[in-house]
């Protein structure tokens, strides 16, 4: 979670954060409870849950919220759903007051967080060239906030279904050969995967889930690649292209331009940015459209993972 509030900020800095799919490590309905009930991860979130004060712990219903514990699942805070900073920086405090208590109880070490390293989604960990893809809504008009990082929220209104006022999302995607998307020819050659691109993330799932979109519903996806430049060993490339993806309802069309740096030494991008803009309309069931199809602008950036 990130915090604009600078004492939160410097206080997490005290916590190992971990972020987890609450449904799959404490369902909601018997039947997937008695499937994860013997597991490691469930059995330590459920001892923890065991201990935190009723009106915190919402049961038996979702879990979602913000929790702090022990390294073996002893209490030290929890506020089921979402909070306000003054409150969280309230429950950090007296999490951190119990810690205090607790390891020299247990003699734990009050060692540093370690620096994380950067991990990448398991569905492209394993792929030579990984791309980074963030999605936003972009402004409507001179007038209009709706292209804000995010819409304001009125005082006091807290119902779940705020997310929805967000306008940002991030997606990945992976590729096996990175040399498909680099080229030393000064004309403008196609890039081949650029197809499937189109497909699995020039989709509008900017407030929730959308797409893919089937092939027959790409009914342009043309991208072309040219080295522009070389400095040092390294090729400038230059992309320019357009895409239009038509579902009957949602659709996309966007024009695209992006810039690289490619190192053919060790077949890899030290650089990489390709930017689509356009107008998506419509709704897919689970992206939270059903007020807003649009026309409305959207743009996606395509980016080397960030550290």
């Amino acid at each position: 979670m990130v915090w604009s509030d600078p004492e939160i900020a410097r206080l997490s800095r005290e916590f190992v954060t971990v972020a987890d799919e609450v449904y799959m490590l404490y369902p909601e309905d018997q039947w997937n409870l008695d499937r994860v009930k013997n597991n490691p991860d469930h059995l330590l979130f459920k001892k923890f849950g065991e201990q935190v004060p009723k009106n915190e712990w919402h049961h038996p219903g979702t879990k979602q919220g913000t929790y702090m514990m022990g390294p073996n699942g002893e209490y030290l805070e929890a506020k089921f759903a979402s909070s306000t900073a003054p409150d969280i920086l309230a429950r950090m405090r007296r999490a951190l007051d119990r810690w205090e208590t607790l390891r020299k109880e247990k003699g734990y070490a009050n060692e540093p967080v370690p620096t994380a390293k950067a991990s990448l989604p398991p569905e492209v960990a394993g792929k030579a060239l990984v791309f980074q893809v963030s999605l936003r809504d972009l402004p409507r008009g001179p007038s209009s906030t709706s292209g804000a990082r995010f819409e304001q929220v009125p005082n006091g209104d807290r119902a779940w279904m705020d997310f929805v006022k967000w306008a940002w999302n991030q997606n990945w995607i992976g590729f096996d050969e990175p040399s498909a998307w680099a080229t030393d020819s000064a004309e403008p050659v196609p890039v081949v995967p650029f197809t499937r691109l189109a497909r699995e993330v020039l989709v509008d799932n900017v407030r929730g889930q959308g797409g893919p979109w089937k092939p027959a519903d790409v009914k342009v996806a043309d991208l072309s690649m040219r080295r522009i430049a070389v400095k040092d060993g390294l090729w400038s490339v230059e992309y320019r292209g357009r895409a239009e993806m038509d579902a009957g309802v949602p659709t996309y069309r966007c024009t695209l331009y992006g810039q690289a740096l490619w190192d053919p030494r060790t077949r890899a991008f030290r650089e990489f940015e390709l930017v689509a803009t356009g107008m998506r309309s419509g709704a897919w069931r689970f992206n939270q459209r059903e007020n807003d199809p649009g026309p409305a602008p959207l743009g996606i950036v395509v980016t080397l993972p960030r550290p």
